[in-house]
């Protein structure tokens, strides 16, 4: 049975408090109302504190990493692979923000796991996995291209504090990731695109394995299958300056996050997805869908794994509309998403 008491503390959605029992994230029985009354408190005053802040990061769009990233996902609809640079003025894929604005800090000021400290929350909570994504891409802004001066404004949009989950108590932290070009003011020009992050943090030493397995019950109109070597993960992570351990350190993996090997990136699983779509628009329709995308949202459902293959799946569900997932080599769902094209 799946109860759920969610409470808004503030008219700004900045802090849920959710007591589940069941549903998605297993079944556990409540433990001490106390324990759950105190880590509540911790998160509130947190999320508080923490939806004043603000972090600005300028980059610029250059050449070199698209190629870098064309090299390394090899995708046919892709021009600028091997020793060829796109133009300028070139379109930036959509995904492949996650190119720029690096995490510019030095390894002492990262997290255990390797991960940037930027609106981590308090201890217990220290372990952190990526749980989705919503992409929006405005129409009356021009798309982000090779040779715009660009910069980010990151902010905390709300928490969602979960007692009692599989995962114990756990936090999922929403984050506004707001590209702006160098000449524009947040405070009165909209953004260019807008990438709102869900990121999950529980308590050290839980088991991350997924409580149940979800079957695949609809057909697609058109697939991929991937193998994910070291040698890709080595490189997303490298294009993408991540450090995250669970990527590529199979004894972190093991022993300390209890998974059987290194863990496929949830923004790359994104990234397969578009590449999937890009190229079966591309290659049917001669359409270009970074030239038609206005929105693409996913979540991670299950872990993908290094040197397991998995399939990347998608369907049109209406003229605007398509849906797109990823299922592991167990046949499982992992990844689960949606774009809308403009017509």
């Amino acid at each position: 049975m799946f109860t759920s008491v969610l409470r808004p503390v503030s008219a700004k959605r900045a802090f849920y408090t959710s007591y589940t029992i069941g549903g998605l994230f297993g079944h556990r029985m409540l433990h001490g109302s106390s324990v759950v009354a105190s880590h509540a408190s911790l998160i509130e005053k947190w999320a508080a504190e923490t939806q004043k802040k603000r972090v600005v990061d300028h980059d610029a769009i250059t050449a070199s990493p698209l190629n870098l990233m064309a090299n390394t996902m090899a995708e046919p609809s892709v021009e600028y692979k091997g020793g060829v640079l796109p133009a300028h003025g070139t379109r930036l894929p959509a995904t492949w923000h996650h190119l720029f604005f690096p995490p510019r800090a030095v390894e002492s000021d990262l997290a255990a796991d390797g991960y940037e400290t930027d609106f981590f929350p308090p201890e217990p909570f220290t372990q952190r996995m990526w749980a989705g994504a919503t992409l929006t891409w405005p129409r009356d802004r021009q798309p982000l291209a090779v040779g715009d001066d660009v910069f980010l404004v990151s902010s905390l949009d709300h928490v969602d504090f979960r007692a009692a989950s599989r995962l114990g108590d756990a936090v999922f932290v929403y984050l506004n990731k707001d590209v702006y070009r160098k000449q524009d003011d947040p405070a009165t020009d909209p953004w260019v695109m807008r990438e709102q992050r869900c990121l999950v943090y529980s308590g050290h030493n839980v088991d991350s394995a997924p409580a149940k397995t979800l079957r695949v019950r609809r057909e697609p109109e058109f697939s991929m299958q991937v193998m994910p070597t070291p040698i890709h993960l080595f490189r997303y992570s490298a294009l993408t300056f991540n450090s995250h351990r669970i990527h590529y350190d199979q004894d972190y993996c093991i022993n300390q996050e209890h998974h059987p090997d290194c863990l496929v990136h949830g923004p790359l699983s994104s990234t397969w997805m578009i590449t999937l779509l890009r190229s079966h628009l591309a290659d049917k329709e001669s359409m270009a869908l970074d030239d038609k995308i206005r929105s693409f949202q996913y979540r991670c459902l299950a872990p993908v794994y290094m040197n397991q293959p998995f399939t990347v799946c998608g369907r049109r569900t209406s003229p605007q509309d398509f849906e797109l997932w990823v299922v592991n080599h167990n046949d499982h769902l992992a990844v689960k998403g949606s774009v809308h094209i403009d017509a």
